[in-house]
């Protein structure tokens, strides 16, 4: 019978969203749109008919995170209706042996009897939860390292039976996530391959590996983070449904999980036409999506000095909006040179001049660079 996995991770449960200034209730929903998500996967692998759920680390943002989104994230997973639900501590929620987040998670399971803390370097068998599979766990034990945790499985002298041996861990690895400083419990793709584990589920890096909705028999996967949580994240929210058979062949199947999506966008735009399909294209998600918006080119006079209506009109449409239009220029035409400008003077002259040789581009540069000195 094949093993079906529902693989996610860097949910960062009790993130705060408070650093950027959102309002109030955006904040909120951003905070509960976490969690929201963490019970979406749950109702999938339910419906998939996952026997593992497994999260790579960082189900919480911090060490210490209030007893309320503790008890929430239990009963988020303790409603998996699978064998087992793994969790290994990532570098946010690092393990910390005598107290701390991972022994009031231990502590307030009550009979959440098929929850597994991934916390210790050794191998968990889990044919008491009625699956032929063994976990290999990396827990993180501190917020950074430059040494990863794999190494006990080399060390290992035997392992334990089971049709599936399947690793977990947490960090970076070279080539494929960020890490520059080599502070994230660095890890070689060669050195995982030849851990001769059926496969490895990574966390850490919040985008999915292979970024692609099919993978086949590739040796580890990213999951990504389920819930976008800013403008370096351009992703919907990423998981993993995993399903490994008899032969040992492994199919990944990508999931879209998110609730918000996140657009930093440079548009270049010259008419009302082409605002107007942007605003279109911009308000489609409408309450979930935040927007992060440069806007370059030129306009015609009118649609110009009407840009704060439509800038108005489009964050009404979304959840969010950042604008920035410091490039964005008045389109300069004959009949603005006219109204601005005494004829014969310098200015009248050359912009006129610039106007009827049809030099588009050194017309607006010279316009601009006389309006900073009039104005300086």
């Amino acid at each position: 019978m094949p093993l079906k996995v529902l693989h996610t991770g860097d949910l960062h449960l009790g993130m705060t969203f408070n650093s950027r200034g959102y309002p109030e209730a955006l904040r909120r929903r951003l905070v509960e749109a976490r969690l929201k998500v963490l019970e979406r996967l749950v109702e999938t692998a339910n419906g998939e008919g996952c026997q593992l759920f497994i999260v790579a680390g960082d189900l919480f943002h911090r060490t210490r995170v209030p007893r309320e989104t503790v008890l929430q994230a239990l009963r988020a997973l303790s409603a998996f209706q699978g064998n087992c639900v793994a969790v290994l501590p990532g570098n946010h929620d690092y393990y910390e042996p005598y107290g701390g987040l991972w022994k009031e998670l231990r502590e307030s399971a009550g009979s959440f009897d098929h929850l597994l803390l991934l916390t210790e370097t050794a191998p968990y068998a889990l044919q008491d939860y009625g699956l032929e599979a063994v976990l290999y766990p990396a827990p993180c034990h501190s917020k950074h390292s430059a040494q990863n945790r794999l190494g006990w499985i080399r060390e290992l002298a035997q392992r334990p039976p089971g049709r599936w041996h399947l690793g977990v861990a947490h960090g970076s690895v070279r080539g494929i996530s960020p890490d520059f400083e080599g502070s994230y419990f660095p890890m070689e793709e060669e050195e995982l391959i030849q851990a001769g584990l059926d496969h490895w589920f990574l966390g850490h890096t919040h985008v999915r590996y292979p970024d692609r909705d099919h993978a086949r028999n590739c040796p580890f996967t990213y999951c990504g983070t389920p819930e976008p949580d800013g403008f370096d994240c351009r992703h919907r929210g990423q998981a993993w449904i995993t399903t490994l058979d008899d032969s040992g062949a492994v199919e990944c199947r990508g999931l879209t999980t998110g609730q918000f999506f996140f657009q930093e966008l440079r548009v270049t735009v010259s008419s009302a036409g082409e605002l107007e399909e942007l605003k279109r294209q911009l308000a489609a998600d409408g309450e979930r999506s935040l927007v992060k918006l440069y806007l370059e080119g030129t306009l015609p006079e009118d649609e110009y000095r009407k840009r704060s209506d439509w800038f108005r009109e489009l964050r009404e449409s979304l959840a969010y909006l950042e604008e920035d239009d410091g490039e964005l220029a008045m389109e300069i035409t004959p009949a603005t040179i006219e109204s601005l400008f005494p004829r014969n003077s310098f200015p009248y002259l050359l912009l006129s001049r610039l106007s009827e040789k049809g030099e588009r581009e050194a017309l607006q540069l010279a316009y601009r660079l006389i309006s900073e000195v009039r104005n300086s």
